[in-house]
């Protein structure tokens, strides 16, 4: 009975030395790059929504690059103005989802707004309608094919900014509840006073508090209604993140890069993809010149310039009527920018990175992107 009492002291004290150390030492910092503690592997996402020039499911948009990804959002929900959801494409999602479970690949749906924001307001302020949208969302979510959900809301006015975080953090409480992922889509800005009205909604520190990933879309610092410029020079995209890993833990932080160009000289401005470029190229002898740099800093976009000839014939005429040469300036990116928007992953030891959208980029990128864990960045 002695020599028990001994051992049961010895063990109590031996327990009480072990928790003190522990507590001395602190946890370990997940920034030391001295840390034993395993790195994350970075997040690979997609958006995707369907494309007229590539007919059929969502699935052949990710099937040639499928051990590229490990996670994907479709574009499979729209938000009604009673707070129900209707379903896009159940039949190509489905495909979709059947795909990416037998590829290991996260599924993160996308619930999105339309551009008139109105209905996802009043939602967004009526407690009944807010709670019935909820439901609605977790009716998807329960799903066992499911991981999680992303949230993209646009167009709101600054003075949604509190229900929005509100509606958010009820969202995030439920999601969690059944072991799901929460991801919300948010517009780029480099600093709280940002200039740009169409962001103010967006509180990045309280929504990286509850959320799982922050999905910052870092593109459109230069619009189609705009002048002819790069969609989202590297300078600027550096701003971004770090005004984003200020207020969201670096880990949640997912960067959104654009895969798409815009074609400035019609009688509208369209996007284009990487492909769609150079087949412009090729019909009208186009001259592409890389931007590295410009007075701000690092740019990483190209720029080509064409002309349609002035010589048209329309089939109900004889003969060819003569209309002016039409000159057109397209910025897009390539193989070059996204080394660059992947560098600015590592560096700042981001979640990932999810792409808007796949389908026409230039193949080269997949040689750039991997998702190698972050203990091997610096």
């Amino acid at each position: 009975m002695h020599h028990s009492n001994l051992t049961w002291r010895f063990a109590v004290l031996w327990s009480v030395l072990a928790l003190l150390l522990l507590v001395a030492a602190g946890p370990p910092d997940p920034d030391d790059p001295n840390s034993t503690q395993p790195r994350h592997t970075p997040v690979i996402a997609a958006w995707l929504r369907p494309i007229r020039s590539l007919p059929g499911p969502l699935a052949v948009l990710i099937a040639p690059r499928i051990n590229a990804y490990n996670e994907i959002s479709a574009f499979s929900y729209t938000v009604e103005r009673d707070g129900s959801l209707t379903a896009n494409d159940p039949v190509s999602d489905a495909v979709l989802v059947d795909f990416a479970r037998l590829n290991g690949i996260r599924v993160i749906p996308t619930v999105a707004s339309t551009w008139e924001s109105s209905n996802v307001l009043r939602i967004l302020r009526d407690p009944v309608l807010r709670a019935k949208h909820i439901e609605a969302i977790m009716q998807v979510a329960r799903s066992p094919l499911i991981d999680g959900i992303d949230i993209d809301y646009e167009n709101l006015p600054p003075e949604a900014r509190q229900s929005f975080t509100d509606f958010i953090t009820a969202l995030a409480y439920a999601l969690h509840r059944e072991g799901k992922i929460l991801s919300v889509t948010v517009p780029a800005k480099t600093r709280v006073d940002d200039p740009c009205v169409l962001c103010r909604f967006a509180d990045y520190a309280a929504l990286g508090r509850v959320a799982d990933q922050i999905r910052v879309m870092a593109y459109e610092y230069h619009g189609k209604s705009g002048a002819p410029g790069p969609n989202a020079p590297i300078w600027w995209m550096r701003q971004v993140t770090e005004y984003a890993v200020s207020q969201v833990p670096r880990d949640r932080v997912i960067l959104g890069v654009h895969l798409y160009g815009y074609d400035w000289g019609g009688k509208e401005t369209t996007a284009l993809w990487w492909s769609e470029v150079q087949a412009l190229k090729e019909r009208y002898r186009g001259q592409i010149r890389y931007v590295e740099s410009d007075e701000r800093g690092l740019v990483g976009e190209s720029e080509m310039t064409y002309t349609i000839p002035g010589r048209r014939c329309p089939l109900y005429k004889e003969e060819c009527a003569l209309t002016r040469p039409e000159d057109h300036t397209i910025w897009f990116v390539d193989v070059h920018y996204v080394a660059l928007t992947w560098d600015i992953v590592k560096e700042f030891k981001l979640g990932g990175i999810v792409l808007w959208r796949p389908g026409g980029e230039d193949p080269a990128i997949w040689d750039v992107i991997n998702p190698v864990p972050n203990s091997t960045t610096n």
